[in-house]
């Protein structure tokens, strides 16, 4: 055991105000690189979560084209996908095209109509 004067030596050493200084830094420095990795911690987790929806949202891609190429190894998919591309017909068949009601219409939503030359510049001076 040691001695009372050394054990108030040693207190006298370890309490005064440069050790007590000295601890203070240590201590500051030690929260300092806790912050750090702290915030480290923070953006790795982010980017953890990022990767694991991107990785998500390919393994779901993956799968649809594995649909796709499934339903693509057939002869009625391989037709399906070139009659949505292309505008073909089997022989005998006949192809209908659609026109919606809008594109006929004019900039007031009515209908326009062929009008010759003279009709429309005497609309532009009436206002019709």
């Amino acid at each position: 055991m040691i001695p009372f004067q050394e054990r108030k030596k040693l207190r006298k050493i370890l309490y005064s105000k440069v050790s007590l200084a000295v601890l203070l830094v240590i201590l500051f420095a030690v929260g300092q690189g806790l912050w750090r990795i702290q915030e480290k911690v923070s953006v790795a987790r982010a980017e953890r979560d990022l990767a694991a929806r991107s990785f998500a949202d390919l393994q779901s891609r993956t799968e649809e084209l594995q649909a796709s190429l499934a339903r693509l190894k057939s002869d009625s998919g391989i037709e399906e996908e070139v009659r949505q591309k292309f505008t073909v017909a089997r022989p005998g068949e006949e192809v209908v095209v659609v026109v919606d009601e809008s594109a006929k219409k004019g900039k007031n939503g009515e209908a326009t109509e062929a009008r010759s030359f003279w009709e429309r510049i005497q609309s532009f001076f009436v206002g019709e």
